[in-house]
């Protein structure tokens, strides 16, 4: 029992010491951090999520869909040493109206704390939404229908400077196959300005994205690619001291796309992109309203609304884009570790004069059992 209370206080800890850079709700992040007073323990964890989220898009980039089902991450964690925690389990994922899994996967990983300020994780990463990047960057609907991602990983964590370095290995290939590898590799950095303590954050985000295809000793006539993708900002937060408003603040970011490639593989080579956004935590609610504009803007793991380029028409461009968003999302902890939630969005195009919406119902389940300590 000391144990589990432990754990609860910690995720608690560490929740509110990273309130103000959460863009979600927080059973949508799992805590990467190493608890030295589980030295010795083994216990199992389920990580799951129910969900529908329904995507009324009506543009020329991106066509409308619905992902319904759930996911579930069953996993043993051993503390082998107060620095070290191994994980192994597989990763379910099963949309609803298809008789099999869409996906089966292993879950093997090993997080080592080099000193206080830094974690290597090899194997399965800490993904998705831990990333903390801008959705013109990288989708936050990733932690649905790619919840699992696998390479390398460090994660630096001080008093002024917090830092994921990460590599998705995403396709391996073997000699002389007709299919191309393929990996994403970015790092997300938040240096802050202000003192920790203070109500008034001021913090500099920096987020670098880069997007391969290609190999060596592979055996195609697909093209290498390499995509790039930058944003630079500075974000404001404050943070309320009672108990109903939380957070509110302001962040801006410049965004700058380059294609890399060899031989260049779209219309545009160089793209840019401005994003400002509102947002604030209050009770169970997490608001948020932006506004995009984008000139030959393109990410390949961002979210396609953002982008010129469309998904399903091969020669359609819209060189630029200029949208108002604004998002709604609520989630309740029903008991510890059980979170229900709902949410919606609106996204507004001010060049071509149309409305896009999506709208979404979720149960979070993320919690630790049978920690017992090993002789």
């Amino acid at each position: 029992m000391k144990y589990k209370s432990k754990i609860f206080l910690l995720v608690q800890l560490v929740s509110i010491q990273l309130i103000s850079a959460q863009k979600f709700p927080s059973s949508f992040y799992r805590d990467a951090s190493l608890d030295s007073t589980l030295e010795n323990t083994i216990s199992l964890r389920l990580e799951n999520s129910n969900f529908l989220k329904n995507n009324e898009y009506f543009n020329d980039i991106i066509q409308g869909y619905t992902l319904i089902g759930w996911f579930a991450n069953p996993k043993i964690i051993y503390y082998p040493t107060k620095n070290a925690k191994i994980e192994v389990g597989a990763h379910f994922l099963k949309y609803s109206g298809i008789d099999n899994f869409t996906r089966v996967l292993p879950i093997l990983s090993f997080q080592y704390k080099i000193n206080k300020s830094i974690d290597v994780i090899i194997g399965t990463l800490y993904g998705s939404t831990n990333h903390d990047m801008i959705e013109p960057v990288f989708r936050y609907e990733s932690f649905f229908t790619d919840n699992i991602e696998n390479g390398l990983q460090f994660l630096f964590n001080t008093k002024r400077y917090h830092g994921d370095l990460w590599i998705n290995w995403q396709e391996f290939i073997f000699k002389g196959e007709d299919k191309q590898e393929i990996f994403t590799m970015g790092i997300s950095n938040r240096f802050s300005i202000s003192k920790k303590g203070n109500p008034h954050q001021f913090s500099v985000p920096l987020q670098i994205l880069f997007v391969h295809q290609g190999g060596q000793i592979n055996k195609t006539n697909k093209k290498l690619v390499t995509l790039n993708t930058n944003a630079v900002g500075l974000n404001y937060t404050y943070n309320f001291s009672n108990s109903f408003f939380k957070s509110v603040g302001t962040e801006h970011h410049y965004l700058l796309y380059k294609d890399m490639s060899t031989q260049y593989q779209y219309q545009y080579i160089l793209g840019y992109g401005a994003y400002s956004r509102l947002f604030m935590h209050a009770g169970n609610f997490h608001l948020h309203g932006s506004w995009w504009y984008g000139d030959h803007y393109i990410s390949l793991r961002g979210h396609p609304i953002f982008q010129s380029k469309s998904t399903y028409y091969t020669t359609h461009f819209e060189k630029q884009k200029a949208l108002l968003t604004g998002r709604l999302m609520y989630e309740k902890e029903i008991v510890k570790g059980l979170d229900i939630g709902a949410g919606f969005e609106l996204y507004f195009d001010l060049y071509n004069y149309y409305t896009d919406y999506w709208y979404m119902f979720n149960i979070n389940f993320n919690r630790d059992f049978f920690i017992k300590k090993l002789k």
